[in-house]
């Protein structure tokens, strides 16, 4: 780990802060760098990681330079900030913390703002044509919120950080809103009529243009990479975007089609219903809330496969049961472990909740433990899903490439 990837780790006992003034303080030191982008603004409790790479890829596709800033990583920190699929490399990290540090330190900024503050910046001095700018938590208080788009995009309602955003999927709604701009587009996905009516109310208070996803085609023959149905909805919301930046950038739909075919090589985005072919066949899937979780359990009951062990990991601010409840209907193997990050909630809490259900489950020290016994119990021709944390899978990545 280098130093700069320590110091910026270090920054997590400041917590979370919600507010627009550290990271407004931070950039204005940088000479506010973020009024030179281009940006697109991504905001949305599930999707928003896929919404954002397709959008992405659809303009690396199209022959611009693309930077990409989303949260969490998997394996590396650097792949939170990339131009066209490739992360910033260690010592260009290491140059821009070196160059924000004192301010850091002077203001006590969090560990979220201190890393826009980076990839703005970053951006900037890059000359990106373009930046698609991922929301961290929320939208309104959120420290990306300073850019001013070319479109704001909502993908998904849902509850999730409900201590933060509020228990209904109205206060929710109305957080995600906050990053709808005076007369900037938005664009929304599939959601309720609670949800959207208050992202509506927010658009026609702010003059704002709204478009549904849901309502626009997609290019005829067009072949999303991205597993599972959901995706489709997706896809639908990055290119209604894509049809309001086209007012600057020119996208034809070779670009669209090239984008949406090659989400993971041009954008670099893993771990969403991802296969790893084998004996046993694995598939890492980022859901890490109830809805994600739902979406996940359609997909695997679309599969049909007789045997299905699931290696399941929850951090503790989430509504674990109801993950569970919903996993049960697959009639799995379900094998609980923790991964190395303190917000993780004991596994063991996982495996008696599992027994409560009548859930068959093993406990596993550690997740390469949980890969030596899901293999065990999946066979040579069973599945083994790995879910419920970007850090499970962050750890189980490089172990499982390992072996390989």
């Amino acid at each position: 780990m280098t130093s700069a990837i320590t110091f910026l780790y270090s920054l997590h006992k400041f917590g979370m802060k919600f507010g627009l003034r550290n990271i407004r303080q931070l950039l204005s030191f940088a000479g506010d760098p973020h009024r030179q982008l281009c940006t697109v603004h991504v905001a949305g409790t599930n999707g928003k990681g896929s919404t954002s790479s397709m959008i992405a890829s659809i303009l690396t596709a199209a022959g611009y330079s693309v930077g990409l800033y989303t949260s969490p990583h998997l394996v590396r920190f650097n792949e939170r900030i990339r131009i066209n699929g490739k992360m910033i490399s260690d010592k260009e990290l290491s140059e821009y913390t070196q160059y924000f540090k004192q301010e850091i330190e002077k203001i006590n900024a969090t560990f979220f703002e201190s890393t826009t503050a980076i990839a703005l910046k970053y951006f900037a001095d890059q000359r990106v044509d373009i930046a698609v700018i991922e929301t961290g938590l929320g939208g309104r208080l959120d420290a990306t919120n300073v850019v001013q788009p070319m479109v704001s995009v909502i993908t998904t309602i849902g509850k999730d950080h409900t201590e933060q955003l509020g228990n209904s999927l109205t206060s929710i709604a109305a957080e995600k809103a906050g990053i709808i701009k005076r007369r900037i587009p938005v664009v929304i996905g599939k959601m309720s009529t609670p949800p959207k009516h208050v992202i509506r109310l927010t658009a026609q208070k702010r003059f704002s243009p709204l478009m549904e996803a849901s309502k626009i085609s997609l290019p005829k023959n067009v072949r999303i990479q991205l597993e599972g149905r959901h995706q489709r909805m997706n896809a639908k919301t990055a290119v209604a975007a894509i049809n309001i930046v086209s007012s600057h950038f020119v996208v034809g739909d070779r670009a669209i089609h090239q984008g949406l075919s090659l989400t993971n090589e041009l954008s670099g985005l893993r771990a969403r219903q991802e296969l790893i072919h084998g004996r046993p066949e694995i598939l890492l899937d980022a859901a890490h809330n109830p809805d994600g979780i739902k979406t996940l359990v359609a997909e695997l009951k679309r599969r049909k496969r007789q045997r299905i062990v699931i290696i399941v990991a929850v951090m503790k601010d989430k509504d674990y049961r109801s993950i569970l409840r919903q996993l049960k209907d697959l009639r799995p193997i379900v094998i609980t472990t923790q991964p190395a990050e303190e917000r993780a909630l004991n596994a063991e809490i996982l495996h008696k909740e599992c027994k409560k259900l009548g859930i068959r489950s093993f406990l596993a020290k550690d997740v390469a433990s949980s890969i030596r016994i899901g293999k065990k119990n999946a066979g040579s021709k069973g599945l083994l899903v790995i879910s419920g944390s970007h850090y499970l899978i962050g750890e189980a990545i490089p172990l499982l490439e390992k072996k390989s």
